[in-house]
């Protein structure tokens, strides 16, 4: 119990010092520096998830961030296409509790972002102009753009291309654009350049023959090439870290769910009594594989332990997996997991993968800037 102790405070404080080391607000008396605007450019359309009965709209967006001047204020966008010719433009009013509107806006402290529904453009904007302004104060800022291109393919397990859609998530869970992939599994997709909260993967038979696959904390500063493949499982909550004082490792941590395996128990932690849900596969090293960049590496160990809320807990995984050189700049790691269940003589399997992306600083631990 101890080490399952020790465990989970490693990892509190690497989501703590994950969280405040955040890109937005720049802490800064400058307000106008604090204002920030991302158009999300992509063809609209629709997919259904029959199991929930929910119809997910893939469609363009415009997100707004900036600071609250005031109890009421407007906030004016200008997008502009090559040779500064206006491909959108208008003005939002932003208060607290405001209903009836097209829009959305999230207030934290003394900031705002601001998101909304937009058209598909013929091309990704160049400029983006906004403008904030109360009875008091007028703040403006010109915003250059830049894209980068996502793209790649989407298989099941056994190599076959699927007729998928990725939905991309900037800040928390809301989905600000998607795309569709076609019959041969390819999809591609220009992004802003930014850090991404997730990226999530469905061929539409969630719950009923498979469940999705996940991308999390994706650094969009580059073309970058993503295959991704869906099973009967997930790799939820995926974080990794560089151990920066012991071993020359990663931390991995991840959440595994499955099909059709929905346990519920209570179970006694630190003393304390939590509802545990587990829809967890019981994996081993041989089960998994990690690749940093592309390359497979070694798995020193794995330990399971419990992700846990206020009186709630799911089993999770903490594995330690061998640095591969270069041990500098951005390192996308994958893990996926394949394990098979005999059950009455039949066979079934636990299958997933996911993604994670963090920099490394010169000497090879994680840089939190």
């Amino acid at each position: 119990m101890k080490n399952i102790f020790c465990l989970l405070l490693m990892i509190l404080c690497f989501n703590f010092y994950c969280n405040s080391q955040v890109y937005f607000p720049f802490k800064t008396e400058d307000k106008q520096s604090s204002i920030l605007a991302y158009w999300y450019n992509c063809k609209a359309d629709t997919a259904i998830e029959a199991a929930i009965q929910d119809t997910v709209y893939l469609h363009s967006s415009l997100q707004i961030y900036g600071p609250v001047l005031s109890d009421s204020f407007y906030v004016k966008a200008e997008v502009y296409l090559t040779n500064d010719n206006e491909g959108y433009s208008k003005s939002f009013l932003v208060k607290k509790d405001l209903q009836n509107i097209d829009y959305t806006i999230d207030m934290l402290e003394n900031y705002f972002l601001l998101t909304v529904p937009v058209y598909q453009l013929k091309n990704n904007p160049e400029k983006i102009k906004i403008t904030i302004s109360s009875s008091g104060e007028n703040l403006e800022k010109w915003i250059n753009c830049k894209y980068h291109k996502l793209y790649g393919h989407i298989y099941d397990f056994k190599g076959n291309p699927l007729k998928s859609y990725i939905l991309i998530k900037s800040e928390g869970f809301n989905d600000i654009s998607g795309v569709w992939s076609d019959a041969s599994g390819y999809y591609e997709i220009y992004l802003p350049e930014r850090t991404y909260n997730c990226f999530y993967v469905n061929d539409g038979n969630y719950k009923l023959s498979t469940l999705e696959a996940w991308a999390w904390h994706m650094i969009i500063d580059e073309d970058q090439k993503l295959d991704f493949r869906i099973g009967t499982g997930e790799v939820y909550n995926l974080n990794a870290w560089s151990n920066n004082g012991g071993f020359g490792s990663f931390f991995i941590s991840f959440r595994p769910m499955v099909l059709f395996k929905d346990t519920s128990y209570i179970q006694e932690i630190n003393n304390k009594e939590f509802k545990l849900l587990d829809i967890s596969p019981d994996l081993d090293v041989k089960d998994i594989t990690v690749t940093i960049n592309g390359k497979q590496t070694e798995i020193y160990t794995i330990q399971k332990y419990f992700e846990s809320g206020k009186d709630r807990a799911m089993p999770a995984y903490l594995i330690q997996v061998r640095r591969l050189p270069p041990c500098l700049g951005k390192q996308t790691i994958q893990v996926e997991y394949e394990k098979i269940i005999e059950k009455d003589g039949k066979k079934s399997f636990q299958n997933s993968m996911g993604y994670f992306q963090f920099y490394l600083n010169f000497y090879g631990f994680s840089d939190f800037n």
